[in-house]
């Protein structure tokens, strides 16, 4: 079956960024691999494995030193921390906090709010959010006698029940843990809504934004959040989590540290020695995507670093919609097949190309066993979106197969996609 859509595309050339991209050069039984599995972890661009390899070849050294490799380590950590507050729209670097991954760093931020959190505080929680988002709010509520209460879903499309979030929002209310994007069916939530009704009940937000940055342009300014954390090898850089906090609250918290960090930040929530290759890494992946925003976005080639980067997610954005629309409407002439979340082409707006289906009679496993036999990579299972496959009757049956396709996926990537899922229903019904 053919994945067509009806507008000639524009903006991102796909055969010039997938240029960038080493690893989409590996092939299975003499085709390209379809990496399709983007919500899991994002290829690098090649300006993120050289920025690595440099920085090593040049010699590394921890920080605060009297050397010249000491403080280029120092001033590498800098335009890091400058480089995620241009990303995210921060207007201060030191609100930038990097750890392993958002889960730690989320673990470690729930762990400070919850010296201030008493019994009869209320957190509020979603049935949507990646457990990242949920666990950690409940171990610290389990551990203060505080009250977690739950934002539902709405089933048939997977949306947030926000109209009920005023309902459970109160006096009591101390914060409210939301996504920005569901890392499972890719529902976009309106989080200027929820921090909107949060802060009207004093309440803090805290938003996991891990599975939004590869596909939106983000503005922490603009969306007024307290939290925001993110993964940067979820948008094509290394292994490295990265949350922003406003200033106040990054003071005015106790953070769990060593007592040489001290209290300046970043350097108080930041444990231990940082992984200076990574984060040069990190650098890398910035200026590639820069260089999108200058070659296809509306930035000029002389734009700053900020305005690049906004300009090439704007351009990932709009060269997306190309591509869920059509598998959208692909999918549904595939028999037996259901898509888990928003299904309607004409609803691209409220969601990212993340999208998550069963198959009657097929098993999730099978399902992506079959694919990987065809040289595409997708996942199955609930990806730590526990508490919507639950909701959504599924977790007794493996959960669901999930499809990320990103910037540097194709239409011919799609439509070999639902060839083989059209192959696999032929051959079970023969």
């Amino acid at each position: 079956m053919r994945v067509t859509t009806p507008v000639a595309r524009r903006g991102l050339d796909p055969a010039a960024v997938r240029a960038h991209f080493p690893a989409l050069e590996r092939l299975h039984d003499g085709r390209p691999v379809a990496y399709l599995d983007g919500p899991g972890g994002t290829q690098v661009p090649r300006a993120t494995i050289d920025a690595i390899a440099a920085h090593l070849a040049a010699g590394d050294a921890n920080t605060h030193g009297a050397f010249a490799a000491s403080e280029e380590t120092d001033a590498l950590i800098a335009d890091a921390h400058a480089a995620m507050a241009d990303f995210l729209g921060a207007h201060d670097p030191a609100e930038i906090v990097f750890g392993p991954n958002m889960t730690t760093l989320t673990l470690a931020v729930s762990r400070a709010l919850g010296r201030d959190l008493r019994p009869g505080d209320e957190i509020v929680v979603t049935r949507l959010d990646h457990d990242a988002n949920v666990a950690p709010w409940l171990a610290v509520a389990e551990d203060r006698g505080a009250t977690v209460r739950w934002v539902d879903v709405n089933e048939e499309d997977g949306t947030l029940d926000l109209d009920g979030l005023g309902s459970l929002l109160g006096p009591a209310t101390r914060l409210v843990a939301v996504g920005l994007a569901s890392n499972a069916i890719g529902t976009i939530n309106d989080v200027g809504r929820v921090t909107e009704l949060a802060h009207a009940a004093g309440a803090l937000v805290y938003v996991d934004a891990v599975h939004a940055a590869p596909h939106l342009p983000i503005n922490v300014a603009d969306l007024h959040v307290d939290f925001l954390a993110c993964s940067p090898y979820k948008f094509f850089g290394p292994h490295l989590g990265a949350l922003y906090g406003r200033r106040e609250h990054l003071e005015r918290l106790a953070a769990y540290r060593v007592r040489p960090a001290g209290d300046r930040l970043p350097g108080k929530w930041e444990t231990g020695t940082q992984p200076h290759e990574l984060l040069a890494g990190l650098l890398g992946t910035f200026t590639y995507l820069a260089s999108l925003g200058r070659a296809y976005g509306l930035a000029g080639h002389d734009a700053d670093r900020r305005t690049s980067l906004r300009a090439a997610m704007v351009a990932i954005r709009q060269y997306e919609r190309g591509l869920i629309g059509p598998l959208l409407g692909a999918l549904a002439a595939v028999p037996g097949l259901r898509v888990r979340g928003i299904a309607d082409p004409g609803r691209v707006d409220e969601r990212v190309p993340t999208v998550a289906f069963t198959i009657d009679d097929h098993r999730p496993r099978a399902v992506a066993e079959h694919l990987a036999s065809r040289g595409i990579s997708v996942w199955d299972g609930d990806y730590y979106a526990v508490e919507l496959v639950r909701r959504l009757g599924l977790a007794e049956t493996g959960g669901m197969v999930r499809i990320g396709l990103v910037h540097y996926n194709t239409l011919e990537e799609a439509e070999r996609l639902v060839e083989a899922l059209d192959e696999l229903v032929t051959l079970s019904s023969a």
